[in-house]
């Protein structure tokens, strides 16, 4: 008898989870969540997690949205087997926010065969923008073309550097090589004669062994005014702490992708000054209404940590996602979820909307920019480059 009643309950339990996963429809996530980038995959997840939250708390779908997150310590080699699977032990319907070039990249010919949609990667890399008929790509940030002259503008026109006094510090990998191309050619079309007779360093994806490079600044003369960066908040950190024991503080640059809060925790004891370009408004802009909407969900929702702004694109990604499933009324396949980020794309892309959806309008790209100095950020009143 008591056997009975077990055998029952655990055949009730299983249909119970039968039910919630047929009600449920999954996007998986690669990317960093262990090792010395882990803020970035965590972070991002923190931002897709509570946009479903929101979501699925309307009840506007008939299914509830969630998460698969796997670890793939930003290395590409790990990549293709956690997205396997993602794909056939998770169930997963797209992919969304995964962290990284290299990494995104190295799951394309997975995602083709199975064809799932890549949703949102957290890059900037033109190779992830190329037109592909497998597998389908969806952008919502800007590219590392449209930061890099933004970043070069501020230098060259702003703060009065040449392009020869310009050096750049790249991570060596694709994310590494996107960024240079993107930096080179803005700084070629600022007037740059020669792109070899600039100091050009790269470094090794995910370590902290800077000596190195750092050997390759002090022994040129004159040291750079500025030093773009295209690497990741860990690596760049180091780099320009140990520039500063020599007392070497030039003008940085970075990227978005660095990590605006991760970065300037580092550097609160140095005298560096970090430019950092953003594809997210600021976060103390009390006026932008997603920034309203996502401190007024976090409260809601019980997220007590201090908002980031990979959080935010992470979020606003989420929501994104949210709006193109309204039409929808039952789970929708990969194809059918593909078709309805299109439609919201070709519907929105002249939004005027102060919402999630403003990424989508293809007319008016937004970068903004931040300065760190003494570990604290504050926006820089630069217009948007249009």
């Amino acid at each position: 008898m008591i056997l009975k009643v077990i055998v029952c309950l655990t055949l009730s339990l299983f249909l119970l989870g039968e039910k919630a996963y047929s009600s449920e429809l999954r996007f998986g996530f690669t990317g960093p969540l262990t090792g010395p980038n882990a803020s970035m995959g965590i972070e991002a997840i923190r931002g897709i997690n509570l946009g479903f939250k929101r979501i699925n708390e309307s009840e506007q779908l008939n299914y509830h949205l969630s998460l698969a997150p796997l670890d793939d310590g930003y290395e590409p080699s790990r990549t293709p087997s956690q997205v396997t699977t993602l794909i056939n032990d998770y169930g997963v319907k797209a992919m969304l926010g995964s962290v990284g070039t290299p990494t995104n990249l190295a799951s394309l010919s997975i995602l083709s065969k199975y064809e799932i949609p890549l949703i949102s990667p957290l890059s900037g890399a033109q190779s992830l923008r190329t037109e592909k008929s497998s597998p389908f790509i969806f952008n919502t940030r800007a590219s590392y073309t449209e930061e890099a002259y933004y970043l070069v503008n501020i230098l060259i026109n702003d703060l009065g550097i040449k392009p020869n006094e310009i050096a750049i510090f790249a991570q060596k990998d694709s994310y590494g090589d996107a960024g240079l191309a993107s930096i080179l050619k803005a700084l070629t079309d600022a007037g740059l004669k020669d792109s070899t007779s600039i100091l050009q360093i790269r470094h090794k994806r995910n370590s902290s062994e800077v000596s190195h490079s750092v050997a390759d600044v002090l022994g040129i003369f004159p040291i750079p005014k500025a030093i773009m960066m295209v690497s990741t908040y860990h690596t760049s950190a180091n780099f320009i702490k140990q520039l500063d024991t020599f007392g070497v503080s030039p003008i940085f640059t970075a990227f978005s992708f660095t990590g605006l809060e991760a970065l300037q925790a580092q550097l609160r004891n140095t005298k560096a000054k970090v430019l950092i370009s953003q594809t997210t408004p600021s976060l103390d802009n009390a006026k932008s209404p997603i920034i309203k909407q996502l401190k007024e969900d976090m409260a809601h929702f019980g997220d007590l940590a201090l908002p980031t702004t990979m959080q935010l694109e992470g979020y606003i990604n989420a929501l994104i996602v949210g709006k193109a499933l309204l039409p929808i009324k039952s789970i929708p396949t990969s194809k059918e979820i593909e078709d309805s980020l299109t439609k919201l794309a070709m519907d929105n892309y002249d939004t005027q909307e102060q919402n999630e959806l403003q990424v989508l309008n293809s007319n008016k790209k937004h970068i903004w920019v931040q300065l760190i100095t003494n570990g604290v950020s504050q926006e820089l009143p630069y217009a948007d480059k249009q």
